[in-house]
């Protein structure tokens, strides 16, 4: 093996192992049930023990997307006030996107990238969103002019819209059921000034749980699809199974 990507969720965690091309050899995931349980059951990973190259991506974090001209490291804790309180004892970090034209800020707690970070000579930490928003951004120049995507996972969504191929937003939403996924999409729509007739919905992501399909999308929105994004990963065989789960990132991970 040589190297390895470790995804922090609310109550579960899954990393790949990878071989020196970069293509996947095994994945292991695992559920916890509290802050406490997690760092006990990373520390108990003998893989993670390691000194080969890691990456962590944390979606249990508030995060800020900064324009590249107006970012500096050492603001990232007032960029990360704009979406939550400060709190204490917590490791700040940030993701280049689009060409340093973008900085996505994130935070992990500090013993916790303490205790990844013990005896590693190379260890960086992402926001979650990052995979997804790389993603978005990449696809940008085939997107129509009014675009949502949403990239659906365990009780809640990440949705990014584009403008004119261009950027307008991105956020995080909280959401139960499809009813809720409606609320906010819709919401967004009419924030952006969108046209329901005209604009496209693409869909990502963990979709079953919330019984989201085509039909349904479609009573609301003219343009509206269930998207499996291409893929920038490769799997040794035997591994490649994991891709049929609904989970983004194994298919499409951060470049």
């Amino acid at each position: 093996m040589s190297s390895l990507s470790l995804f922090l969720f609310d109550d579960y965690y899954f990393y790949f192992v990878k071989d020196q091309n970069g293509k996947i050899l095994a994945i292991h995931r695992q559920s916890y049930e509290s802050p406490r349980l997690l760092a006990f059951k990373l520390k108990d990973e003998k893989l993670l023990k390691l000194d080969i190259p890691v990456r962590v991506f944390n979606h249990v974090s508030p995060f800020s997307l900064v324009p590249g001209m107006l970012f500096e490291s050492s603001l990232s804790s007032i960029f990360l006030f704009f979406a939550e309180k400060p709190k204490e004892n917590m490791f700040l970090f940030d993701t280049t996107l689009s060409s340093n034209n973008l900085h996505l800020v994130g935070s992990i707690q500090k013993d916790l990238s303490e205790l990844l970070s013990d005896n590693k000579s190379d260890i960086t930490f992402h926001h979650g969103a990052s995979s997804f928003l790389s993603f978005a951004l990449k696809e940008k120049f085939n997107l129509l002019n009014q675009e949502i995507m949403v990239l659906i996972q365990k009780d809640f969504f990440y949705l990014i819209a584009f403008s004119n191929q261009e950027l307008s937003l991105f956020n995080k939403f909280e959401v139960k059921n499809k009813a809720d996924f409606l609320k906010y999409t819709l919401g967004i729509v009419h924030q952006l000034n969108f046209n329901r007739s005209f604009c496209r919905v693409s869909v990502f992501g963990n979709i079953s749980s919330y019984e989201i399909d085509e039909d349904w999308g479609n009573l609301y929105f003219k343009n509206f699809k269930i998207s499996t994004p291409f893929s920038n990963i490769q799997y040794h065989e035997g591994a490649e199974i994991f891709q049929k789960s609904e989970i983004f990132e194994s298919y499409w991970e951060l470049p």
